[in-house]
């Protein structure tokens, strides 16, 4: 008994490592894009893979926890299940393909940015593919393999598009090298399922296997939809809106900000589990994890969104001298991190206590006010709208599920105020040495600086015990329970 937590330690520090790894290669490759393609060819290039995102719901419809479920309490029906899974997508992948098609021509863009949409969507499906193929070997409870095929595709496009600048600027060419890598992980993935696993995978076309499983999957389709309107309806009205140019701008500042966000999901992966073992069962011990949970993720949140945000003109001119207009949206969205980061563990929270369908309708409510917001504000001010509406529909999404979650859990609420006003005095007095000191040392210089000024304030009020550090970097890099 006691090996299958240890395997399971391991597996999800394997993901987490490959998660960060990921990141760090799709944050520095997407540095080179922006730099080499200027801000006009890579809104294109952002546009065509937000558009098709939005679509690629419809070939998953929340299948892929289904599968990873469903496998994990019942491995004999792996095969069955992954083939009908696959026999839906081949089938619907088509007709998803061919609405993105007819979507992109009635929206009447010019020929290069359709054609960037059109190989997009190639994307799109052998994604599609793969998210299913990973969603069945999790429910075998193992992330090794996923985690090395996160790496790999990441370093073939990597790879793949360094070549492709050396011949030619063609943003085709480009759409081309994420194509190349997205097919190496496709055929990585089938391989490692077909023969490690070996399970076959030939598609099955049934329409009674699938609306079983639809009728398993409904809750997670709708959330899904919710989540990928939530999370990309921002670009899709400032290419109508604003053009190509503002995409571009708005993209290094959400770049930056989507980039920190593997910190709060692996947090809240190791957070689940316990909140779904106290619910019901030790009322305190939720209180206290969900309080904890809090703490860490803001104690991590204040110093890289104050940080970012005093430093934001130094950054940009640095590493984006193009992107200027990219300075004010940075600053914005990195207010909006501590939000974000909350917003997470209060995610998890709810349906962990039976609260999914308030969660999904809470998605809801920040969909709409982030289309309205983003209605209003991109005819107006562009890139520096899209920013603001980003920080209100967070705002909305923290706010309705807080007023759920302080509902759920009983916490020492004196306990928990004097926490975060220590860590916000702590960033407070970081913000302070960092503006000071980024006119006089490179900002590569102040970083360390004020983090170091930012931890010694953070142990000294209090605001973070030392033990709790160290709990702190266990979560982060083993995901165990906090």
């Amino acid at each position: 008994m006691s090996a299958e937590p240890a395997v399971l330690a391991r597996n999800t520090s394997y993901f987490t490592f490959a998660l960060v790894a990921q990141k760090v290669i799709s944050f520095l490759y997407f540095t080179f894009l922006a730099r080499t393609l200027g801000p006009t060819n890579i809104g294109k290039y952002v546009f065509a893979l937000s558009l098709t995102t939005i679509f690629s719901v419809l070939l998953d419809l929340g299948l892929a926890p289904v599968l990873t479920r469903e496998v994990a309490r019942d491995k004999s029906i792996a095969e069955r299940y992954v083939r009908l899974v696959f026999g839906f997508k081949a089938v619907v992948g088509l007709m998803v393909i061919g609405l993105v098609a007819l979507t992109i021509n009635l929206l009447g863009y010019p020929e290069i940015t359709r054609q960037l949409v059109y190989l997009a969507s190639i994307v799109m499906l052998l994604d599609s593919f793969v998210l299913s193929t990973y969603a069945t070997i999790r429910g075998f409870q193992n992330l090794s393999w996923e985690s090395i095929g996160t790496i790999v595709f990441q370093t073939a496009v990597a790879a793949a598009g360094f070549t492709v600048a050396h011949f030619t600027h063609d943003l085709r060419f480009f759409m081309g090298a994420l194509i190349f890598g997205a097919l190496v992980n496709f055929v990585y993935a089938l391989w490692q399922l077909k023969w490690r696993f070996q399970l076959h995978i030939k598609p099955i076309l049934n329409w009674q296997g699938w609306r079983a499983l639809f009728i398993i999957a409904w809750p997670f389709t709708v959330a899904a939809i919710l989540t990928r309107v939530y999370g990309y309806i921002d670009t899709v009205f400032l290419s109508l809106l604003s053009g190509d140019r503002a995409v571009g701008i708005y993209s290094v500042a959400y770049k930056i900000t989507f980039a920190l966000q593997f910190i709060p999901t692996a947090f809240s992966a190791s957070l689940f589990p316990g909140f779904s073992a106290y619910f019901g069962k030790e009322p305190q011990k939720l209180g206290e994890t969900f309080a904890r949970g809090i703490v860490y993720l803001t104690a991590i949140a204040v110093p890289v969104s104050f940080g970012i945000a005093s430093l934001t003109p130094n950054i940009i001119h640095s590493i984006y001298p193009a992107y200027t207009e990219s300075i004010w949206p940075l600053i914005i969205l990195m207010l909006s991190l501590p939000f974000v980061f909350i917003s997470f563990p209060v995610g998890a929270l709810l349906p962990a206590c039976n609260r999914q369908k308030r969660n999904t309708l809470n998605l809801a409510l920040a969909a709409t006010s982030s289309i309205v917001f983003n209605l209003l504000l991109i005819p107006k001010i562009g890139p520096l709208g899209a920013a603001i509406a980003s920080f209100l529909s967070t705002l909305v999404l923290f706010i309705l599920g807080w007023m759920v979650a302080r509902k759920l859990v009983v916490y020492n609420k004196k306990w928990l105020t004097a926490r975060l006003l220590r860590i916000i005095l702590a960033g407070l007095i970081m913000l302070f040495v960092a503006m000071v000191f980024k006119n006089i040392l490179h900002f590569t210089l102040v970083i360390p600086l004020a983090g170091l000024v930012y931890a010694v304030c953070l142990v000294y009020f209090k605001g973070v015990t030392w033990v709790e550090i160290l709990t702190l970097f266990k979560v982060l890099l083993k995901r165990q329970i906090v």
